[in-house]
């Protein structure tokens, strides 16, 4: 019986040290790889985020004549396109109409609606949006980045969705310019794991509208005219 006892005592100190420095290395693998996992995990987020935006955000959006509606295109007595001007009326009623459709897209992916597929490790959920990573993703060998129990981190749309709209005029051939308009936004992204919490901000141009004008772009512009309207800002609900 005395032999068992020591057997037992035995045991259960080797237990207690391999629960303790256990915990230790799992603290201390924590500490290490927690900044390389939310590397990753951003860029997986904006990845995600910038393929959702070009799926949902483009010419069908707004209708064909959204050029002329907005912009205001200067000429001097040569035809040469010196600068251009918004239609203020027009600027904010296509961003508000973008605007809005992007917040109800957001709000879908707060609660879990997702269609695209762009990377399967973010899905929905009735929690909301979910980036599912394994613990050794951050591993500097191949065979160990797909291995481990898996790390759930949740992604929240915080802040404001600021959007405006930004022209671009470049020559286009002998006496023409190809004029494109683009809706600029912009979106922080919170990631929220049990251990860390992350904000990222991206901005994202999408192409709404183009067409080829009668025009040259004078040559101390350098070809190229860019203007941009100022922002509009909601809350993200």
């Amino acid at each position: 019986m005395r032999k068992n006892y020591k057997i037992s005592k035995v045991l259960i100190v080797v237990l207690i040290l391999i629960f303790f420095l256990t915990f230790l290395l799992f603290k201390f693998y924590s500490e290490k790889v927690t900044p390389k996992i939310i590397e990753v995990a951003e860029v997986r987020i904006k990845r995600f985020t910038e393929s959702f935006l070009s799926n949902n955000i483009g010419y069908d959006i707004l209708n064909g004549d959204v050029i002329e509606d907005i912009l205001v295109i200067n000429k001097n007595d040569d035809g040469e396109i010196l600068y251009v001007d918004y239609n203020l009326d027009q600027a904010y009623l296509a961003l508000d109409t973008v605007t809005e459709e992007l917040n109800n897209l957001l709000v879908d992916l707060e609660n879990g609606y997702v269609e695209d597929d762009t990377d399967n490790s973010i899905t929905g959920s009735e929690y909301g949006l979910i980036l599912e990573l394994p613990m050794f993703i951050a591993s500097d060998s191949a065979l160990l980045a797909n291995l481990g129990p898996k790390i759930y981190m949740k992604v929240n749309f915080v802040g404001s969705l600021l959007t405006n709209i930004k022209s671009q005029i470049v020559d286009y051939g002998m006496n023409n310019a190809l004029v494109e308009l683009y809706v600029t936004i912009k979106i922080t992204e919170e990631l929220i794991s049990p251990v860390t919490k992350s904000t990222q901000e991206i901005e994202y141009d999408v192409l709404i509208a183009s067409k080829v004008i009668n025009g040259r772009v004078p040559t101390f512009y350098g070809g190229k005219i860019v203007e941009e309207s100022s922002l509009l800002s909601i809350p993200i609900e």
